[in-house]
């Protein structure tokens, strides 16, 4: 007793700061949007691997246990543009991709195909992991475009059916 009294203050400390005592019950009740930041703590520890799929968020925890959280309303694009190196992928997996550009400012504009209206026109920052995560409607086409001084890439992404959530291919090149 004397050594569980010890101990058990440190766990509850590491559950409260949402390190790996995280069980599949705790992780499914996150919504979507926290589940991705909770996926971005773990980047590189090995402590756990959480993969975009086109419609859910799948775990799989320090534990062992596996979980899933359903995206329904939205679609997850997570882009890492790129100057000399990329990584081919599919589905993105926020625990592990890195992207070239950590932590740089880039100009977003993003047109809707169907409509030809501008959806998204502003400035990002990669993330540690060299990645920009995009929440977008379902079901349509998008032509992305990133700026960088005088470097850009454009691609038309698709948010419909099984479409990738990994975008590693948008080379900025000279204009």
């Amino acid at each position: 007793m004397k050594y569980f009294n010890k101990i058990a203050p440190v766990v509850v400390l590491m559950a409260s700061f949402g390190t790996s005592a995280m069980t599949a019950e705790e992780f499914t009740a996150l919504s979507p949007q926290q589940a991705l930041k909770q996926s971005h703590q773990w980047h590189r520890t090995g402590e756990a691997t959480v993969k975009v799929m086109p419609d859910s968020l799948e775990a799989t925890l320090p534990s062992g246990e596996e979980a899933a959280i359903p995206l329904t309303e939205e679609f997850l694009l997570s882009i890492a543009p790129y100057i000399n190196y990329t990584h081919p992928c599919t589905y993105h997996v926020p625990t592990g991709c890195q992207g070239e550009l950590v932590e740089e400012k880039l100009h977003l504009m993003v047109k809707d195909m169907a409509t030809g209206k501008v959806v998204k026109n502003e400035m990002v920052t990669t993330q540690k992991d060299g990645f920009i995560d995009i929440w977008m409607p379902r079901d349509g086409e998008y032509q992305f475009m990133f700026h960088k001084g005088n470097l850009m890439a454009s691609e038309v992404l698709s948010t419909k059916g099984d479409s990738r959530t990994c975008i590693t291919t948008m080379n900025l090149v000279a204009m």
